[in-house]
């Protein structure tokens, strides 16, 4: 298990190369919701997520010594994006593999850093294990999206920030893909904490859930999602699985209708872009009657969302709520 002190440490490594991103009041959710509801703005983070956070902790581990091996990750993008950004603050030698379906959105952001581009597999568990396979054969060394404790304590540094920005929060919610984030979030929040921590997944693509339930990493879902950061399941042996089972306070799953729902609402009344996987937490929120009365804080992981797709959900539901 990561501890606190895991989560402290990694925080103290990259504070200074990462944004103390804003915690936004919504008073629309909360009239809606009956909470007390606040938007931890990692959306916008450099790279336009979370993910830079575990980047920047796992490279900070690093013994400066193999820094002229090559680096590899495997990314459905934005785990990409931040491991390209690295790549050049860091100047080392990259091969990013993404799903042959990546989103056009994320592919952009990455077309800026020189870092070595291979596309493989139709979800990320063959991404991955194809990542996995290729820097153990060239003994690269590998940045892993989710399975590894660097990566998971980076990520959790978003519950300092949160706890020093709302000291009296009740719950978090975030989503959930390979399980970094969350399980970030469960290791800083369990010890001597009141806090509880709900994951969010679209149910078309609830592997980590659907792992709990069944006691057993399960494949990743055949059913389409629009919330493609999340989506792709787990690897075997993740110790994200875990985490989650022993610690997660719960799930909350949700339709694919219902998150174009909420990255519309987030657009009209925030005026902000999100991604769809950003829009879970807050679809969450407007279809549960749960947090009534509570200090609720929902994490927006992610802002690359294409032209398309929005105007598509914009024309469809921006007027719903």
């Amino acid at each position: 298990m990561i501890s606190r002190a895991d989560i402290e440490n990694a925080y103290n490594n990259i504070q200074k190369d990462i944004l103390k991103t804003p915690l936004e009041f919504s008073p629309e959710l909360s009239r809606i919701s009956g909470a007390h509801v606040y938007l931890k703005m990692e959306h916008l983070q450099h790279t336009g997520s979370f993910k830079i956070r575990g980047v920047l902790n796992k490279i900070s581990s690093i013994d400066k010594a193999n820094f002229n091996k090559p680096f590899v990750a495997a990314s459905t993008g934005n785990h990409a994006a931040a491991f390209a950004y690295a790549s050049k603050k860091f100047a080392f030698n990259g091969t990013l593999f993404l799903p042959k379906k990546a989103s056009e959105a994320k592919i952009r952001a990455i077309a800026q850093y020189n870092v070595e581009k291979e596309f493989f597999g139709e979800n990320c568990s063959q991404t991955e294990a194809k990542a996995a396979a290729y820097a153990k054969e060239i003994d690269g060394i590998l940045i892993h999206p989710y399975n590894d404790k660097h990566i998971i304590a980076g990520q959790g540094t978003l519950a300092i920030e949160i706890m020093k920005q709302l000291p009296d929060v009740d719950t978090v919610l975030a989503p959930i893909g390979g399980g970094g984030l969350i399980s970030g979030l469960c290791a800083y929040f369990q010890e001597a904490s009141s806090v509880e921590v709900v994951g969010c997944q679209p149910k078309n693509a609830a592997e980590m859930y659907e792992s709990v339930i069944q006691n057993k990493i399960v494949p990743p879902s055949t059913l389409p999602t629009i919330s493609d950061a999340t989506a792709g399941g787990l690897e075997e042996g993740s110790i994200t699985f875990d985490i989650c089972k022993n610690h997660l306070n719960g799930y909350e799953l949700i339709d694919e209708e219902e998150i174009k729902k909420a990255v519309a609402f987030v657009v009209k009344y925030h005026h902000t872009l999100i991604e769809p996987a950003s829009a879970l937490p807050v679809a969450a929120l407007l279809n549960s009657p749960n947090y009534q009365g509570k200090n609720v804080v929902l994490v927006l992981t992610g802002k690359k969302i294409d032209a398309a797709m929005l105007t598509e959900i914009m024309i469809a539901y921006g007027d719903y709520y």
